[in-house]
This record gives C-alpha cells, structure tokens and sequence, in this order.
C-alpha cells in the first residue's frame, strides 16, 4: 500500500468515529512529530502489544474493495505475560469494503457491529486439511443464542449485535455494499496476528508500505522507529 492511502483511510476512520462519538486513546491522535515528543518507556506496552493503528489491504491491491482500517485498543502476549488477557479493536469499513476469507488458528473473537453501515458475516467450515468446506453446516453464537448456518451463509447483523467466531472457521465480512461507512468492533482472546491468520487466496495480514509521502500517523508497524526512546 501507499502511506498516502494509509494516511487518507486513517483521516477517513476518525472522522466516521467522530460521527458517532467514538473516542479512542490520545496516542491514536498523534503526529510523529508527538510521538518523538511524548513516547517514553512508560509507553513500553503499546510498543509490545503492537497496539494503536493498523491498515492493510491484504495483499490484493484493491483497498476500497479488500482492506481495512483499524484500532488495537488493548492486548496481550502469551509469552511472557505482558498487556491483557484479552483484544479489542475498533474498525471501519467503507461500503462494499470487506476482508478476505480467513480463519484463526487459535483465537475465538466477537464481531460486533456498533454504528453507521450494516455488518455483513459469512461463514464456512474448514477440513482438516485447512481447505475451505463448501458443504457442511455447522453452528455459531451470535450474542449467545445458538444459530445454525449453512455452507456459505452470510449474517446481517444489526448495531449492537455481534457473531462468535471460533477457531478454524472461515469467515468474512463486510459493510453492506447500498450503506454507509461501518463502524464496528472486535472482542478476543489475545490477538496474534503474525503467526494465528490462515487466509485464502494469497491474503496476507501485512503488507509492504511505499513511502510516497510522509505519514499523517503511524501504524502499529511503525514502532520500530521510536522504540529506542522506550
């Protein structure tokens, strides 16, 4: 991706967090230029834990179709202990705007949808080979009352609401395509996101940055530029 489109999706996120009132830490309003001024070693954890701001497009070269914007609020490591037991994120969408197909290795997270546009999940189990199963039904928790699915169904889910993903199940989702911008969340076991992403089609987690312009804000990914000052 181009930091430039960075710099415009994390403008756009603030702005549609703005909308709805959603208030996130102060480091996620930072420069760099705050950064060099503010981060010390009491900052050590959100450096660790790789919290703060994310943007990727999954390696498909399409940001307005396959991407996402988000914001690790809390986490945690498994090893040594460091940070939550826990992950939260705040995310947004543009419409039409969706994630590849993936599962988690070990990670169960709420998908929750809080304002805007309409959260749309789709799901499929996986074989134990990892491929996709395209036949099989199966089960999930969406605000703890049991819903059957078949292969490939896809989920509305109204603000408010959310979708239990477990371990090895293939999802997706997306803003409603005829919406507005989506504003939502995610709730987790520790989020690992190097190592616990299988993705299908060549998707990838993290991408490579060509420095077109200067960043309007940093990524999580950034950090190794500041960490000799924590």
């Amino acid at each position: 991706m181009k930091r430039s489109q960075i710099n415009a999706a994390v403008e756009h996120a603030h702005a549609a967090l703005r909308r709805h009132g959603i208030r996130l830490p102060e480091y996620a309003y930072w420069s760099p230029a705050d950064w060099r001024r503010h981060a010390g070693p009491e900052h050590h954890r959100i450096f660790e834990n790789m919290l703060g701001w994310a943007c990727t497009d999954f390696g498909q070269g399409d940001f307005d179709r396959c991407g996402i914007t988000m914001f690790d609020v809390r986490n945690g490591t498994p090893e040594p202990n460091l940070g939550t037991p826990y992950g939260e994120k705040i995310f947004v969408l543009a419409p039409g705007q969706r994630l590849p197909f993936h599962f988690h290795y070990n990670k169960t997270e709420d998908i929750i949808s809080y304002a805007g546009g309409t959260l749309m999940i789709q799901l499929y189990n996986a074989n134990s080979d990892e491929t996709m199963n395209e036949t099989a039904p199966g089960h999930v928790y969406c605000d703890g009352v049991r819903r059957t699915f078949e292969a490939g169904q896809i989920f509305e889910i109204p603000h408010g609401q959310s979708l239990t993903i477990v371990p090895r199940l293939y999802h997706r989702f997306w803003a409603k395509d005829d919406g507005d911008v989506l504003v939502g969340g995610e709730i987790s076991t520790i989020s690992v996101p190097k190592t616990d992403n299988r993705f299908t089609a060549g998707g990838r987690r993290f991408v490579p940055i060509e420095e077109d312009v200067e960043p309007t804000y940093l990524l999580n990914v950034d950090y190794d530029k500041l960490k000799a000052v924590a």
